[in-house]
This record gives structure tokens, C-alpha cells and sequence, in this order.
């Protein structure tokens, strides 16, 4: 028993060992005739952003105005729920308010953070800067949004709903008793028969 114990044991470790071992990767293929890349390539290339410095800080304060008024917003449907005594509502537009003003501080960091990389000329710096401010000005807009929920104010609402009912293509009869139906009906056979 001792011996198959120690078999098992060993060959458990020399797999984990051969296992363990770096594979061995192909050399690179050289580039084709022509030099056009084939299969999976990677090209390293730079994104120049599309705002110039002043248009993104520009438009980094304008998204900073609109979270502005998104908090005062919020901050009006927290006084709604207060008012109505709804706890349920007023946690869940304070959660979202929360989120609201820290998402503000990112924005406020960022923007920060954006000025001192247009004054030292780092556009790499300054685009990713300035994408953090508009994915978070969107994020911003979707916390309204959810805000605008927990109180039940849809966006969309677009009026109350009316239904209307044509009864002219109806035939005439007498529907009230089903029972009695004015066509015949088929009845299919029974599966089993009756007891």
C-alpha cells in the first residue's frame, strides 16, 4: 500500500513540475513580399485627440455645470421624499446622490489634473484626462436618471393612457350565456374511456 501511495505521490509531482515548465513559442514569422502584414497584427499608433486644449477644457467646464445642475436636481427630489415622509424613496435618491457627489470629486480632480497636463503639453495626458470627465459626465446622467426613478418620475412619460373599444366588427348574439353557444361544436374524442 506504502509503495502505490509514494507512486501516486511522485508522478503527482513530477506532472505538477512538467507542467509548471514555460511552452515554447514559435519564432516570429518574417513579414511577406511587399510588406503587407498578414494574420494578427499590432500597429502601435498614437490618437491625437480631436479638441484642441482650450475646446477640452471648455468642454470639461460645460459637462462640470451640467453635474452641477443634475446635484440640485437630486438634491430637490431628496427634499420631495423628505417631505412625503417616504423612507423607502428617500434611501434610495440619497444612494444616488451620493454616487452624484462622488462622481463630482473625479470630475474635480480631472479637471484639475487636465489644466496642469495642457501646461505642460501632454496631449496624452490631457485626452485621457478629458475622457475621464465625459464618461463620468455620462455616468452623472444615468445616476439622474435612476434618481428620477426611485420617486417614480419617469423621463419618457408621455401622457395618460387611453384605451378605446370598436365593437362594430362584433356579430350579434347573445354572450352572455356560454352554455349555449350558436355554432356547433366538435368535441375530441376521450383519451381513456370512463370508469
Amino acid at each position: 500500500m506504502s509503495k502505490v501511495f509514494k507512486l501516486i505521490l511522485a508522478s503527482t509531482l513530477v506532472g505538477q513540475v512538467v507542467l509548471a515548465q514555460p511552452v515554447a513559442q514559435p519564432p516570429p514569422a518574417a513579414p511577406p513580399p511587399g510588406g503587407a502584414p498578414t494574420g494578427d497584427a499590432t500597429i502601435g499608433a498614437r490618437q491625437r485627440p480631436t479638441l484642441s486644449p482650450q475646446e477640452m477644457v471648455t468642454q470639461a467646464v460645460d459637462y462640470r455645470e451640467r453635474m452641477t445642475k443634475t446635484q440640485k436636481q437630486v438634491e430637490t427630489l431628496v427634499e420631495q421624499a423628505k417631505k412625503e415622509k417616504d423612507v423607502i424613496r428617500l434611501n434610495c435618491v440619497l444612494d444616488k446622490l451620493a454616487q452624484l457627489k462622488a462622481n463630482i470629486a473625479v470630475v474635480d480632480r480631472s479637471m484639475q489634473d487636465l489644466r496642469d497636463a495642457i501646461g505642460r503639453r501632454d496631449d496624452g495626458e490631457s485626452a485621457h484626462q478629458y475622457s475621464k470627465i465625459a464618461i463620468v459626465h455620462s455616468k452623472v446622467q444615468v445616476l439622474n436618471a435612476e434618481a428620477q426613478a426611485c420617486v417614480g418620475q419617469d423621463l419618457a412619460f408621455v401622457g395618460a393612457t387611453q384605451v378605446e373599444v370598436d365593437d362594430s366588427g362584433v356579430p350579434p348574439g347573445d354572450f352572455t350565456n356560454p352554455s349555449n353557444p350558436d355554432f356547433p361544436v366538435d368535441r375530441p374524442p376521450l383519451a381513456s374511456p370512463p370508469y
